[in-house]
């Protein structure tokens, strides 16, 4: 949707990180401002491959034209850290949407794939930040389950 001042473009990151994976772009880039936690939005007039470029920079956390088609990004899931944040990144879950249609067993069979130090904390986190509870708070019998789920081939 235009503004005054040109499009916007909707990213699944700060503003700080923004500003810094913006840096050196310029092409039409006119505001980095924020819009909700761990979410910026981008003023800009690019067009054509300037377009296509602006948005390549964000295509590992995801981004949208418009804020409504945003899903929440992942950092903002309760319990998780930022490692572990940038860990299902790099397996592709970059949204709590995301994550909710993986699962937390399949996310973490994953990360674990890639990261084999990752533990089962990270198991713990992801079930219990989906239900926005603290992960000290599931119960053996929850965790147990979530364990058989994550030993699955």
């Amino acid at each position: 949707m235009p503004t005054r001042n040109g499009f916007r473009l909707f990213v699944n990151c700060g503003p700080s990180e923004a500003r810094r994976r913006l840096k050196g772009f310029g092409h039409g880039v006119r505001k980095v401002q924020s819009a909700g936690r761990n979410q910026a939005e981008i003023i800009h007039t690019a067009a054509g491959r300037w377009l296509t470029e602006l948005v390549a920079l964000f295509a590992d956390v995801g981004y949208a034209t418009r804020e409504g088609d945003l899903s929440e990004p992942v950092d903002n899931l309760r319990n998780l850290g930022p490692t572990s944040a940038e860990w299902l990144r790099e397996v592709g879950v970059t949204t709590i949407a995301d994550l909710k249609r993986l699962g937390p067993a399949m996310a973490y069979r994953l990360v674990k794939e890639q990261h084999p130090q990752a533990s089962l904390n990270l198991l713990w986190s992801l079930a219990a930040g989906l239900e926005n509870r603290d992960w000290r708070e599931l119960s053996e019998e929850d965790k147990e389950k979530l364990r058989r789920e994550a030993e699955e081939p």
